[in-house]
C-alpha cells in the first residue's frame, strides 16, 4: 500500500493497493479514510480492466466499482473526489472501525 496526499479537507488518508495482489491488471483497491474516521474501500478499474473481466459475458454485476481513464494518481484522486461528492456510501464498501 502507498498513499497520496490528496489535500482534500474531507479526506484523512488515501491509500492505494500496488500489485502484484491484484488479479487483474488496470485495477486497484483503494482505502479513503475520512476524518469523521469512517473508512471505505473502492475498486477502481480501467475500462480494459472491466472488459478483460466481463470476458465473453453478457454482463458483469460488482458494488464498489469506479471506472478511470487510466490509472494516473490524479484520475484516482478525481474518482474519490467524485464519489465523496456523490455519496462515498454509493461507491465504496464501509468498513468496522478500528479499535485503538
Amino acid at each position: 500500500m502507498r498513499s497520496i496526499d490528496t489535500e482534500d479537507e474531507r479526506i484523512a488518508s488515501l491509500l492505494i493497493a500496488e500489485p502484484p495482489a491484484l488479479h487483474f491488471e488496470g485495477s486497484r483497491d483503494l482505502v479513503v479514510r475520512l476524518r469523521d474516521g469512517r473508512r471505505f474501500v473502492l475498486t477502481v478499474l480501467t475500462l480494459e480492466a472491466l472488459e478483460a473481466r466481463l470476458g465473453g459475458a453478457p454482463s458483469y454485476v460488482a458494488s464498489g466499482i469506479v471506472l478511470v481513464r487510466r490509472l494516473s494518481d490524479g484520475a484516482l484522486l478525481h474518482a474519490v473526489r467524485s464519489a465523496l461528492d456523490q455519496g462515498l456510501e454509493r461507491f465504496g464498501t464501509l468498513q468496522p472501525l478500528i479499535e485503538e
